[in-house]
């Protein structure tokens, strides 16, 4: 009898010790799913030696919110698109929206946040060494998702940008123009 008991009682203890994982793992794809992503390059192809932008377009479900990049207290986890930029390619800037004043039931300042729709931006140049043809530059969108009464927990989303590079003088043709108002 003892040595049934013995094996029933680890099952029992793993059953125990893997709840909290499931847990976490539902939190992080409750996390995942408050966020969605559509990603754009604003020229086709991308000559060598040009600059040009990539976007990702966020959009975040009603009722929730992401804290804002700029962060009014160091405890709050911003909001940024990061990744390392393959050989070939050099960042150059990446500009996030100011983000929204909002008072919240759960804090007693006001924070800056992201609702609805924001659009991240970074400009690049494809140098004269980029890899000709199609192209991936991986990065990744890290924020923390929050409702008026709790957080999630912060997660780091991938996402891939794809493109072509050509040779230099290749004519590039502007793209998306309703979100890369002022690329050339």
């Amino acid at each position: 009898m003892k040595m049934r008991w013995i094996p029933a009682a680890a099952a029992a203890a793993l059953l125990l010790a893997l709840v909290p994982a499931s847990r976490a793992q539902m939190s992080e794809s409750a996390a995942r799913s408050v966020v969605s992503t559509r990603n754009y390059v604003s020229l086709q192809p991308v000559p060598r030696g040009r600059t040009f932008e990539v976007a990702v377009v966020a959009r975040i479900k009603p009722g929730y919110h992401v804290n804002a990049h700029k962060v009014l207290d160091e405890f709050l986890i911003s909001t940024r698109i990061e990744g390392k930029v393959p050989a070939g390619f050099r960042l150059l800037s990446t500009d996030y929206p100011a983000g929204e004043l909002r008072q919240l039931p759960f804090s007693k300042k006001k924070l800056l946040v992201y609702t609805g729709q924001v659009i991240l931006r970074m400009k690049l140049e494809a140098d004269s060494a980029a890899p000709l043809g199609a192209q991936q530059i991986p990065l990744s969108l890290r924020y923390q998702a929050c409702n008026n009464s709790m957080c999630l927990p912060p997660v780091n989303v991938p996402v891939a940008i794809h493109l072509t590079v050509a040779k230099a003088g290749t004519p590039a043709k502007a793209t998306h123009t309703e979100i890369f108002r002022h690329s050339k």
